[in-house]
């Protein structure tokens, strides 16, 4: 692991980290606070749609994609014309759009749009799924020569060029908030105030914790008013990244197996394959939205990942499966 990703680590984990490094970290953390009261500032452009924003106020790990597939299914089955638009994390510079319905979701379409949009548009085919930088230019886009009647903005918290009908914030209950301090010294985006803008609220992983309860009586007093939801992260399945072969999760109890994962919260999904009764031999961790190189892959046993990290490999091993979840009520 690179120092840098060293460093990240302990900061996500809040671990001490040498007090010079420390100190520049936190002066660093003043221009998130500059950037934020500009963007707070500037207009707000409102399309001819309904628009859902789903963000976190911390720096990934969430696991907010399988809540805006959640809600792009559930949209869609209400009979709306959807669009999902983001940022792309891991894609490339320039814009793009797809629909699952229309072309196969392809590692190529993840190294278009990054590995989350390639994954939604692969989950919710009747969505069309933008990936922009100028998310008010995606929406025009969407309502005017898509008839998109409702808007997914993902990872829209901090984007508040668009106006939004709701604002859900979610948490991730194992790790809501690091240590409390800005990034790139900690994991917050905004100061915890910000959360007052939430409409709503979704605590992640309630499953992985004891003080699941504890935290939405804390937000209760931050964000009062909004309603708080608790939810877990239900693995549903496994594919082969290669052949799409499915197994029942079942498959997993009493087997050793590898992990390798390029993902914000690596520590959850161990977790949650040891819950299933596997035990873990060895487990590789890269920083969020890699590319897990082929050569790192153990030739020989399970491997076991996740959804975005297989849908970004071009050729990857018969005996690489991901694990897909899905957000379930506590």
């Amino acid at each position: 692991m690179k120092t840098v990703d060293r460093i990240a680590t302990k900061v996500r984990r809040g671990e001490p980290i040498p007090p010079p490094l420390a100190a520049a970290l936190s002066v660093a953390s003043a221009g998130m606070r500059a950037g934020m009261w500009l963007r707070k500032r500037a207009p707000r452009f409102r399309v001819d749609a309904r628009v859902i924003s789903y963000g976190n106020i911390t720096t990934g790990g969430v696991g907010k994609t399988p809540a805006v597939i959640e809600r792009a299914q559930q949209e869609i089955a209400a009979g709306h014309r959807v669009a999902v638009i983001t940022r792309g994390y891991g894609g490339s510079h320039r814009p793009a759009r797809v629909r699952g319905a229309d072309t196969p979701i392809t590692h190529e379409t993840a190294a278009r749009l990054g590995d989350e949009p390639a994954l939604i548009a692969s989950k919710v085919p009747e969505a069309f799924v933008f990936k922009n930088a100028d998310r008010v230019k995606a929406a025009l886009e969407a309502v005017r020569d898509y008839g998109c009647g409702v808007i997914i903005l993902d990872d829209g918290f901090q984007y508040l060029s668009l106006a939004r009908d709701e604002d859900i914030l979610l948490l991730d209950s194992t790790n809501p908030f690091g240590n409390a301090r800005l990034v790139p010294r900690g994991i917050l985006r905004e100061p915890l105030t910000a959360m007052a803008r939430a409409t709503a609220i979704v605590l992640t992983r309630c499953d992985l914790t004891q003080e699941c309860h504890h935290l939405a009586e804390a937000l209760r007093e931050l964000c009062p008013g909004a309603p708080i939801r608790l939810t877990r992260h239900r693995p549903t399945h496994l594919w082969n990244a290669r052949t799409g072969e499915r197994l029942e999760v079942d498959a997993l109890n009493g087997q050793s197996i590898h992990v390798v994962c390029a993902i914000g919260n690596p520590e959850a999904f161990c977790v949650s394959l040891e819950r299933l009764g596997a035990t873990l031999l060895t487990a590789q961790t890269f920083r969020d939205h890699a590319t897990i190189p082929t050569e790192a892959l153990p030739r020989d046993g399970l491997i076991v990942t996740t959804e975005k990290d297989a849908i970004r490999m071009a050729e990857p091993p018969e005996n690489l499966w991901a694990l897909a979840v899905a957000l379930q009520d506590m």
